[in-house]
């Protein structure tokens, strides 16, 4: 059976672990109570950026890119990233991150469809304040809509991030290594190397910049397109509607290093919705 025609299984898994997290999270961390109501504009903004944040958070991102191949044809995508926390003890946390993306590639064999399901899962102290770590490992299923839009490769690897908030300050590093182990063979390996620092600073509005790259690095390409570096910023803004927390964010990336064909700039906006990881204070 093609892996292809197991996607609507692969989703719905993944959803319905979703939303029994949800209300398995609601029950299981009343000593860790995170609550919408209670939180300054500024510490939402900061949660809404944290990859540890003690909330459900589920943003979604839509990227457009420029300069797609010889004839800079414009190509878009839809990345879905839910983060969940799940309590393992007093002193240690789980942390799940799911990502999905639904991208258009260009022209001339353009393509709509799914890319390859990538899962992290982050070990990290439950009571950590100031200086945030997580470890563990990241999985990349060959779940694509087609053979351009993916790998065809099983693959895994380690992922790590330290995150660091102070005042309005928050700053981050994340960072995960992918490696294939079975699949399609006739398609290549993988090998990459993915590394995204961010710094962010918050108002008490609720207002924010942030400054957060992600870069690529291919072990298995020419060294002259291994490398993919974006530079450019984000502003965004964190607010509440009645007790439902949420951010909208904005921002703009050039791509002075990037594979032949690849995106030359982009822009993206992300709207993101953060949930209690318990019952709301009234």
């Amino acid at each position: 059976m093609r892996l292809q025609a197991t996607l609507p299984a692969v989703l719905s898994v993944v959803l319905g672990v979703l939303l029994a997290s949800s209300g398995h999270a609601q029950q299981s961390l009343p000593s860790q109570t995170t609550t919408a109501g209670a939180e300054s504009l500024q510490d939402l903004a900061k949660d809404t950026l944290n990859p540890f944040a003690e909330f459900i958070k589920v943003p979604f991102q839509f990227t457009t890119g420029f300069g797609v191949g010889s004839h800079d044809r414009v190509g878009a995508s839809l990345n879905i990233e839910p983060l969940e926390r799940f309590v393992l003890n007093a002193d240690w946390d789980i942390i799940a991150r799911p990502s999905l993306n639904l991208t258009y590639a260009p022209g001339p064999n353009e393509q709509f469809g799914l890319q390859d399901l990538q899962t992290s899962f982050f070990l990290t102290p439950a009571k950590a304040q100031t200086w945030i770590w997580g470890v563990g490992p990241i999985f990349q299923f060959p779940t694509a809509s087609s053979e351009r839009l993916g790998t065809g490769r099983w693959s895994a690897g380690p992922t790590a991030a330290l995150v660091y908030e102070q005042g309005p300050w928050f700053a981050a590093i994340l960072s995960y290594q992918l490696m294939s182990f079975a699949g399609d063979r006739g398609r290549g390996s993988v090998n990459q190397t993915n590394i995204e620092p961010q710094v962010s600073y918050s108002l008490d509005s609720g207002w924010y910049g942030q400054w957060d790259p992600t870069m690529t690095y291919n072990w298995t390409a020419h060294t002259a397109n291994a490398w993919t570096i974006p530079v450019g910023v984000d502003i965004g803004k964190a607010f509440k509607i009645g007790e439902q927390a949420m951010s909208l964010q904005v921002g703009g990336y050039d791509y002075p290093m990037h594979p032949d064909g690849s995106t030359q700039w982009m822009m993206r906006a992300q709207m993101t919705f953060l949930f209690p990881n318990g019952p709301l204070k009234k």
